[in-house]
Order: C-alpha cells, then structure tokens, then sequence
C-alpha cells in the first residue's frame, strides 16, 4: 500500500490599485507585535502610543479636504476624522499617534477612536493586553462631509496592517533529542539547527554535555562552547569559524528569544529545553524522521495525533505531497516558517 502524506492548504492574495491627483502613503503597511496593551490604541493617551505607522502626503489638499480613517478588528470598527485648524494646511507627515488621538495638536476631530477600547473592555479586563489578531487602518482623504465615500476620495485609498499575534514557545526541531529521550546521532560537523517559533531576534547556545547530558539546570549553568545572537530567523547553519564539532561527543544547545513590549515598560525572556545529539560517521534515517515527527507536532489541525503515533510506532512514507507537489522532507522547514508567518493555514493531514 502506497504511504503519503497529504497537507492541504489555503492561500489568499489581494492586490488593489488606482490612480489619484494627492499621493498618500503609509509606512510600514503591515507591522506585528507580539504585545501590545490598550493604552497602545487609547486615544486619551497618546504619549503612551508607539509609532504604529507613518503616513507622507504629497500634494496640497484643498480647504474642504478631511483625512478619514476606518479601522477594524473582527466585528469591532472605530472612526476618525481629521481637520486641520487652519484649512488646507496639512503637514507633509503625520502619524498613528495623531490618528488614535483625542485632542490631537492641530487638527480637529469629529469622531475618535474611544468607542473601540469600550467594544472590546472584557477582553482587555480579562487579558490585560490588546487581543490577537490584525487591526486593519483604512485610511484616504475624502471632501468634508463625505468621509467614506468612494466617489469623494481624493487621495489613494491606504491600508495599514497591525498584526498582534501572542507568542509562540520556541519548540526545536532539530538536531538531537530532548533531554530523557536518548542522543541523537548526526554527521555533519555543520549541522542546520531549525526550531519553531513567531518571536525574533534569536540566541543560540551550544554546550558540551558529558554523555547523557545531565538536567537542564546543570546544563544551563555551564558556559557555552558557542553563541550566536541577534538570529532573525527559525534556523541557523553552524559556521566554520565556531568551534569544531567532535567525533563521539555529546553536545546539548537551546535556543531564547526577549520579547518587548512597544513602550519598553516590560520584557519576558522565552527559552527553548534542551536537545542533545552527538557526531558520528554512521548515517541513519531517524534525523529525517524525527524532523517530520517534530513538524507535525506544531500544527493545530486534524490528523496530527494519528500521524505521530504511526511514525513513532515505526511507520515510514513513501513520499511527501504538499499541496499537489511531492517535497523532500527538508522542504517542512520552510514551510512550517510561513504558517508560523501566517502567510498559509494548513488545513489537515491524510495518511494513505
């Protein structure tokens, strides 16, 4: 009987366009944030803000110009509209601070964003933090009076994107095993160490362990043989300028990574355990195995129980379809870092 193993995915694109006499941009479009509090989108406090987005104008807009934004979240939906005190004279630049604003400087307002904070007061009681998901700014510049209305925009529509995603513990993929679980064997002196996460800037320690490596405590207490910070992304290739790995000996490494909030009120380390593996001349199977056995382990979806029981009870596939496609088992890495991403959502897993 033939054996694959069948990940189905859904993808979504969007790519709008049009022409207009008053330029607007917004910078970045899209942002994420791993926390973020409400005093970050209150709009009574806006010293307590970071700079969420930028917007540039390039043009003069006319006297009876108003500059409308729309932002949404799920079900939730706020407004706001900017005047500036003396008509027809706006700044060349603004930001989300003069957006999310009460009283902003210079400018009158005819609606603010306060009603939003009041939509989602429960999730913010119960959480303490501004709830996931992507915050989505709708932002031109409209005729007075009819702010909304595509047929009185002025300027191009913009779409600013913030992204609030609670963060992800650091899971490792491979190489080695955790700590209870046996060494792992590999062969290259320069192995790719891959883990999971949605964090950023990574530091990887790399340790020399006795042979079955001792408790993680013990471990952590030693000075590392190797480290590398400021990682951006969920792998890294051992260099050839870092210590030589060898033959017979165990090695144990782990990964952290320092989350900050925007106002830099608060900072949380997050730390991976421990995986041990030692070098050796003999090849084996187990590491791609093992790889996709701690692939499957990340996903949220249908079918990940049945397909680690059968892998770990010795089953092995012929091949890897990945929607439509047959891939090496290499390839999960990359795509384990775009559902981490949220550019693709996995759907289910089908053993044949």
């Amino acid at each position: 009987m033939k054996k694959i193993l069948v990940i189905v995915i859904f993808t979504i694109a969007l790519n709008l366009s049009a022409q207009y006499d008053l330029g607007l941009t917004v910078t970045p479009s899209q942002r994420t944030y791993n926390i973020l509090y409400p005093a970050n989108f209150n709009p009574d406090e806006p010293e307590m803000q970071p700079i969420l987005f930028n917007i540039s104008i390039i043009g003069q807009p006319p006297d009876n110009a108003v500059l409308y934004c729309r932002m949404q979240w799920e079900n939730e939906e706020a407004e706001i509209t900017l005047t500036p005190n003396t008509p027809g004279m706006w700044p060349a630049q603004l930001n989300s601070s003069l957006v999310i604003n009460s009283n902003p400087p210079g400018f009158e307002v005819v609606q603010t964003f306060n009603d939003f904070l009041d939509g989602i007061d429960d999730i913010l009681i119960t959480s303490g933090r501004m709830p996931d998901g992507i915050y989505i700014f709708h932002i031109g510049i409209y005729e007075s009076g009819h702010e909304g209305e595509e047929d009185y925009l002025l300027s191009n529509p913009e779409t600013a994107l913030i992204i609030i995603r609670s963060p992800i513990s650091i899971s490792l993929i491979t190489p080695g095993n955790p700590i209870g679980l046996g060494v792992s064997v590999i062969s290259s002196q320069n192995p790719n160490f891959i883990w999971f996460s949605n964090l950023n800037d990574y530091q990887l320690r790399l340790f020399e362990v006795e042979e079955m490596g001792g408790s993680a405590e013990e471990i952590e207490m030693q000075d590392p043989i190797f480290t590398e910070p400021n990682i951006q992304t969920t792998n890294f290739s051992y260099p050839a300028s870092a210590p030589t790995l060898q033959f017979d000996k165990t090695y144990a490494w782990q990964i952290s990574a320092t989350v900050t909030s925007p106002n830099i009120s608060s900072q949380t380390v997050y730390k991976s355990t421990l995986y041990l593996f030692k070098l050796s001349n003999t090849e084996s199977d187990a590491i791609s195995y093992q790889i996709l056995i701690n692939f499957i382990n990340q996903l949220d979806i249908d079918g990940v129980d049945e397909a680690i029981s059968l892998l770990e009870t010795g089953y092995r596939l012929d091949n890897i379809i990945w929607n439509g496609y047959e891939i090496p088992v290499e390839k999960l890495i990359e795509i384990l870092e775009e559902i981490s991403s949220g550019v693709i959502t996995p759907v289910s897993i089908t053993i044949e």
